[in-house]
């Protein structure tokens, strides 16, 4: 995949090159930005798309942001990845090895910091990735390093579902056991 050609006179997202050390003008689509927003955050636009509400896991805001009822709120800067796969595991995805764009498949990108989760991007099928950048804009980004950095940290895991919505086999497999074993245990 090449970057688009971009044109000279298309809006810069000067907050989001500021924010993003190592984000240039030549490594986002600076044509297809959403307005600013508070409204959702990285991860919510990573999970389920543009919402209308945050997510993130800290109990500090466990009255404004979504989480999964069955996933534990924790102690704001101290919030487990693990928490964070569990939460994207309730939409489909399962974790994966890298972020090569593969036909049919949708995938995520968690950034790190000494591994505390800090933000997610979201694979289109043209293999850009899209970010929600705090309360700046969303943006199409061509690679992930460049929204590596001192305030995202670094990816360090991926995940992956099926656009169609449908489970990957080997999910389909252990579901069909396991309702065997219950059949068979009873």
């Amino acid at each position: 995949m090449g970057k688009e050609k971009i044109s000279s006179t298309c809006m810069r997202c000067l907050e989001i090159e500021d924010f993003l050390e190592n984000l240039g003008p030549h490594d986002y689509d600076q044509e297809d930005t959403s307005p600013q927003t508070e409204e959702y955050n990285c991860i919510a636009y990573a999970i389920v798309g543009v919402t209308k509400k945050p997510w993130w896991p800290s109990a500090r805001w466990k009255n404004d942001y979504e989480w999964p009822s069955h996933l534990p709120r924790e102690e704001y800067l101290k919030e487990t990845l693990d928490n964070f796969i569990q939460a994207f595991e309730t939409k489909g995805y399962r974790v994966c090895s890298n972020g090569k764009l593969k036909k049919g498949i949708e995938k995520v990108a968690i950034y790190t910091i000494a591994g505390v989760p800090k933000h997610a991007a979201r694979q289109l099928e043209t293999g850009v990735w899209v970010s929600k950048c705090g309360d700046y804009e969303d943006i199409k980004h061509y690679t992930l390093p460049p929204t590596e950095g001192k305030n995202y940290g670094k990816v360090t895991t991926f995940l992956h579902r099926r656009r169609d919505g449908k489970p990957f086999l080997k999910d389909r497999i252990l579901s069909i056991i396991n309702k065997l074993r219950r059949k068979f245990l009873r």
